[in-house]
């Protein structure tokens, strides 16, 4: 009970004292074997890249994140999460979920809501983004296969908009390509959006995909570091954001 007790309260003041970062939907994440535990990162990234399109000029800014995972007593492999995400000040998202675990892998499902300092537009930006935006989101995910493949729906209820996005990570020891001691983790992803017409914006549709390639260490007991490069491209034809983009990040997180 009183680790219980000490991972809420750092909870708090993570959340409190990290107010700064953006909004991706979570990603999928085994539940706790503990009654409760606490996770955070923080990260500099090259650039602030959403669903395949950058959305915004500056070179450059610092992501947070932080999530509180409960493991509901009585229903094994169930959890109930809470997480926030910081960029830079400008851009949060705060999630919740329920997510189970399965034979096959996990099912996810939530709520978040996605602020922004910042108003976009298609027409100035090349990208909509509103100042309050809601979503509710479904996933699955599943274990003892290649790549670990998972699928995400998501729906935005202010922009009226449906994204469909699949997902596969790949992590071998650094040891096969001369880095002792350290993991050597592949992602890539692809996904489709399309918005209808709305208060906000008219009517837009685009595929997108990605890929990253990173270079993690455990310290001891304590975080895991990391760096690595990231490209992504979409079929947009916005002048401002068509096209692909690379980028470079490095970060580190933490388990309480």
């Amino acid at each position: 009970m009183k680790t219980a007790f000490s991972a809420l309260a750092l909870a708090v003041f993570a959340a409190g004292g990290l107010a700064q970062e953006q909004g991706a939907a979570p990603a999928p994440v085994s539940a706790s074997t503990q009654d409760l535990s606490l996770r955070g990162a923080i990260a500099w990234q090259g650039k602030n890249v959403f669903r395949g399109v950058e959305r915004s000029d500056s070179q450059g800014l610092i992501q947070t994140s932080v999530t509180l995972d409960y493991s509901a007593p009585g229903l094994s492999g169930l959890s109930i999460y809470g997480s926030f995400f910081n960029a830079d000040s400008v851009e949060r998202t705060y999630a919740v979920g329920l997510r189970r675990d399965f034979s096959f892998g996990e099912i996810d499902v939530g709520h978040q809501r996605l602020t922004a300092t910042t108003v976009r537009s298609i027409a100035t930006h090349g990208v909509t983004q509103i100042d309050s935006n809601r979503e509710v989101y479904a996933g699955v995910s599943l274990s003892g296969v290649a790549l670990k493949p998972s699928t995400y729906v998501y729906y935005s209820t202010e922009l009226q908009q449906t994204t469909v996005e699949v997902a596969g990570a790949k992590s071998f020891a650094g040891s096969n390509v001369g880095l002792a001691g350290c993991d050597v983790i592949f992602k890539a992803y692809a996904g489709y959006t399309d918005a209808s017409t709305s208060v906000y914006a008219v009517q837009n549709a685009y595929r997108y995909l990605g890929a990253s390639l990173d270079v993690t260490r455990q310290v001891g007991r304590g975080p895991e570091l990391g760096a690595g490069v990231s490209w992504a491209h979409n079929s947009d034809r916005q002048e401002l954001t068509a096209g692909s983009v690379f980028w470079g990040r490095v970060y580190a997180k933490f388990i309480f």
